[in-house]
Parts: C-alpha cells; sequence; structure tokens
C-alpha cells in the first residue's frame, strides 16, 4: 500500500487493481477507546451503465463488487445514461432500476446526476422538459414520504433520513461515518445559462431554471448543514458527502475560452458550505463526485478567513480530501476502506474490472 500524506495535489491516475491510496487528515489526538473498530469497506462508482459500451461491461463492475464480501454498500455519483445519447423516454428509467441497481447485491446509495434529468432538453435525448423528467427520477428511484424505495437487493441496517421535498436528499450515519447526499449534478446545476457568455449544455441559446436551481441550491445548503450537525450530534469520527459534478474547485472549466467556458459560479454556495462545515467539524471530509469518468484524489479546498480560495493561494483545509470516480468508457470502480484506528480514516483501492480492460496497440 502506498500512504500519502496532505500535501496540495494527491492525485492518482491508476491501472493496476492492487494500488492503495490512504489520504486524509492527520488529527492532533488519538481516537478515543469508544471508537476503535474494525475497518470496513463500501464501493465507490458512478457514470454507467451510460451508452452501449457501458450496457455491456457495467454488469462486470457490479459481479465484481457483489463479490467483494467486504463491501457494505456503494455509494454511486450519478449520471446512469449519456448526455448526449440516450433518450429519456417514461421506459428508460424502470430499465435503469431493474437491469443495474436491482443488481447490486448491497444496498446503493444514488446521488442523482445531470444527464437523468437536466440535459433531457436537448434534441438528442428526446427534446423534454427537465422538470417532467425529474419527477419520474424521483418516483421511479426514491418514491415518496411513506414509501421510500431503497436501491439494491439488501437493505443496510441503518436509518436513512430524507428530505420530505426533496427525497433524493439522503443522511445516514453506519459505523461513525456520516454521509450526506445532496442534489448537486453537472450541467451548471441547471442555473440559468445563456450565450455568448457561458457555454450551454443543450444546444439552444439559453437553458437552465433558475427558480427550480435557487429553491434547490437552498435546500442543498440546508441539506449539508444539517447533515454536519447530525455528524456531530452522533460524534462521527468522518463525514461523506456525495454529489455528481465536478464542481471547478481551481476554475479551470470557467475560465476556459469562450465558447467552452462553463457556469461553475452555480456551485459557490455548495462548496462554500461544505468549507464552513469542513472548518468547523474538524475532522475528515471525503467528497465523492463523478462527471469526469477518470479516477483522481485531491485536496483541493484552500481558504483564507473562511473563505474559499482557488489555486494555490491561502491555505490548505487539511481535513478535506476529494474522490472522483471511474465512469463512461473506463468501467472500474474504488474501494473506500474507512480505518478507524488511523487518524487519516480513508484509504483507496482501485479495483481495474478484467473484462473491462481495453485493448492497447503499442506505437
Amino acid at each position: 500500500m502506498i500512504t500519502l500524506r496532505p500535501g496540495k495535489y494527491l492525485t492518482s491516475v491508476a491501472l493496476i487493481s492492487s494500488l492503495c491510496i490512504g489520504v486524509g487528515f492527520v488529527a492532533s489526538s488519538q481516537a478515543s477507546a469508544e471508537h476503535v473498530q474494525e475497518p470496513f469497506s463500501i464501493a465507490l462508482t458512478g457514470d454507467m451503465p451510460y451508452d452501449d459500451l457501458g450496457a455491456l461491461q457495467a454488469p462486470n463492475v457490479i459481479a465484481d463488487i457483489n463479490a467483494q464480501k467486504n463491501i457494505r454498500f456503494t455509494l454511486f455519483d450519478g449520471d446512469t445514461m449519456s448526455g448526449k445519447g440516450n433518450k429519456c423516454t417514461d421506459e428508460a428509467y424502470p430499465v435503469i432500476k431493474t437491469n443495474f441497481f436491482d443488481q447490486f447485491k448491497n444496498q446503493i446509495f444514488y446521488s442523482v446526476g445531470d444527464n437523468e434529468w437536466v440535459d433531457c432538453d436537448r434534441a438528442k435525448k428526446g427534446g423534454y422538459d427537465p422538470a417532467g423528467r425529474l419527477a419520474i427520477v424521483r418516483s421511479t428511484f426514491f418514491g415518496t414520504s411513506g414509501s421510500y424505495i431503497s436501491l439494491g437487493q439488501r437493505k443496510l441496517d441503518t436509518r436513512v433520513e430524507r428530505n420530505a421535498d426533496y427525497p433524493e436528499m439522503q443522511i445516514f450515519t453506519y459505523n461513525k461515518i456520516t454521509v450526506i447526499i445532496p442534489h448537486v449534478p453537472g450541467s451548471a446545476n441547471n442555473a440559468a445559462v445563456a450565450t455568448p457568455t457561458y457555454k450551454t449544455y443543450n444546444d439552444k441559446s439559453t437553458d437552465g431554471d433558475a427558480v427550480e436551481y435557487a429553491a434547490r441550491d437552498a435546500a442543498n445548503v440546508a441539506w449539508i448543514n444539517h447533515g454536519f450537525d447530525v455528524a456531530k450530534q452522533k460524534k462521527s469520527l468522518g463525514v461523506i458527502v456525495v454529489v455528481q459534478a465536478n464542481m471547478d474547485w481551481e476554475g479551470y472549466l470557467r475560465d476556459l475560452a469562450s465558447p467552452n467556458n462553463e457556469y461553475t459560479a452555480a456551485y459557490a454556495n455548495v462548496k462554500q458550505a461544505l468549507l464552513t462545515n469542513s472548518l468547523s467539524f474538524g475532522k475528515p471530509v471525503l467528497l465523492q463526485n463523478g462527471d469526469e469518468h477518470w479516477y483522481q484524489v485531491d485536496m483541493p479546498m484552500n481558504e483564507t478567513a473562511g473563505a474559499l480560495v482557488e489555486k494555490d493561494k491561502g491555505s490548505l483545509v487539511e481535513n478535506f480530501t476529494r474522490v472522483q470516480t471511474f465512469g463512461s468508457a473506463f468501467n472500474h470502480w474504488v474501494e473506500l476502506t474507512i480505518n478507524p484506528s488511523d487518524p487519516n480514516l480513508w484509504e483507496f483501492k482501485v479495483h481495474i474490472v478484467k473484462a473491462n480492460v481495453a485493448t492497447h496497440t503499442a506505437p
């Protein structure tokens, strides 16, 4: 195992199934005796089945996860379909539930992506109303109060709290780890965007829904705040937050030359909530996201006087780590081992699914 201690960038793009990476926060004091537990593992993945290749390869990922006896549950960071090909038909959603989510042996928790609803107004995806597609996502994968849906075959032995207005927002605590799942998708978080200032995502001159975005953004911030309050009440050792979007911590997507620059200011409130709560919590915080499809581990949060600072400025927030999971065209998964006796807490092991390895030809 290779262990990396806190630094500006802790990034690994690996094609070796045995590679383990441990990153995290070196605590100033040892965990109390009441917190000493056996390590346990969860599976991290996203951006699948997605397209035709994913439809062929996703079952191999599921089979590999199901074969691991030490995996307690899976965290899936969104995008079950392609943003440019798969149409958002009424029939598509229950097929994804049956053929993908229902095939996981243990419970799988799903953070909604943009391709399932935000991008459905693209002509290539059928030109649907995103609000209507989001309603189908909720009814198919999450249910409603009194009749919530649990994904996967075996339910985790813990209470899952749901937001009454946003059933996809979830909070649960398992073995002293609190998991917070807000609803933060890509494609500018469905915020209103207009050309030529920023790139739109639906091949039209305008995109997004200002009213929907504002309400959900406020709910996301409140949900994250509540989740950290739960973690403090339960004396959790660490917090995991799962979103779909790459929220552009360094500003690179925002600063791309027009017309490729993206409106990533739509994530500012969520990022600030993560900063404020990470500082207040003072223990390891892990952000999981998908969106980009390649595996990466880094520590992208810097601050000055409680405000986010980009790139190499300000002070590093040492207890905040981000992991970006594999996805479409790179259909593999990451094992997160949580070791309560280690103040660094998080250890990452790449699982390269042999059946999904690409064929390479030497030049």
